[in-house]
């Protein structure tokens, strides 16, 4: 097959049905510069623009469908292609996004979940990947609590309420045995001290997931003393003491979202 040579530099508009090869003195001089963003979906990509995302990036409005247009515009949507939009609004629940016209498709979160209503930040930017069917968003979208679950904070939720009194390591692994863990300290007392009608659900000690700084014993919260003279003793947020991991209490799991 023929070749089209370049030896010297250019600015021109370049349609060439061959193959290119540029040819030089130096690496400076076998290369294409200048190339604008593209139009068309045939154009020419720089690395800059690329690198950039600049033909994978639009602002998107509209609260239960979002719309964007990509510049060029896409013929379909294709399995792997993956775009960055800001929405202008925050999104409801179960929210779709259509694209140039395309057509509205599912917008996920972990797999198969739909979006939670401002799952979406207006203002911020998102990254999105098509699987064949729907758009995964990429990045820090967080799990909805399941039932039985509160928001602990943005990052985990916390059970509602204790279940009966087991072993340290029996209450792991029942937690475990649901796809949550047992809550750490952290994350406890946040809950509690955030939520005041948390306490009133802490009927006795609670184990959490924490060093005690005691190589035989565990950690439990909820009851007993908080350090402080004079003592406050009983049922209290940051109340607790070290027991044997055999001794029987009660514990609440906790999921990441």
């Amino acid at each position: 097959m023929a070749a089209v040579l370049f030896a010297a530099k250019a600015v021109a508009q370049l349609d060439a049905p061959v193959p290119v090869q540029l040819v030089g003195a130096s690496p400076a001089d076998r290369q294409v510069t200048g190339l604008a963003d593209p139009l068309s979906p045939a154009a020419g990509v720089s690395v800059d623009a690329a690198r950039a995302n600049a033909v994978s990036f639009a602002q998107a409005t509209g609260t239960s469908v979002m719309s964007a247009t990509l510049i060029p515009a896409p013929a379909q949507y294709v399995a792997g292609m993956t775009v960055s939009i800001v929405p202008q609004e925050a999104n409801l629940a179960g929210a779709l996004i259509n694209l140039n016209g395309l057509g509205p498709v599912p917008m996920l979160k972990h797999g198969n979940l739909p979006l939670d209503s401002a799952d979406l930040v207006p203002g911020a930017p998102h990254r999105l990947i098509f699987d064949g069917s729907a758009f995964q968003v990429i990045g820090s979208v967080y799990r909805p609590c399941p039932a039985g679950y509160r928001i602990g904070a943005r990052e985990y939720c916390i059970e509602e309420f204790s279940h009966d009194s087991l072993t340290f390591v029996q209450a792991g692994t029942f937690c475990q045995s649901g796809g949550a863990r047992l809550c750490t300290f952290g994350e406890w007392l946040h809950a509690c001290l955030s939520t005041p009608a948390f306490i009133g659900t802490v009927l006795n000690f609670e184990w959490v997931d924490h060093a005690a700084n005691n190589g035989d014993n565990a950690k439990r919260v909820g009851r007993g003393s908080n350090g402080n003279t004079p003592e406050d003793s009983g049922i209290g947020c940051t109340n607790g003491h070290t027991a044997s991991p055999g001794a029987f209490t009660r514990f609440r799991c906790c999921i990441t979202r």
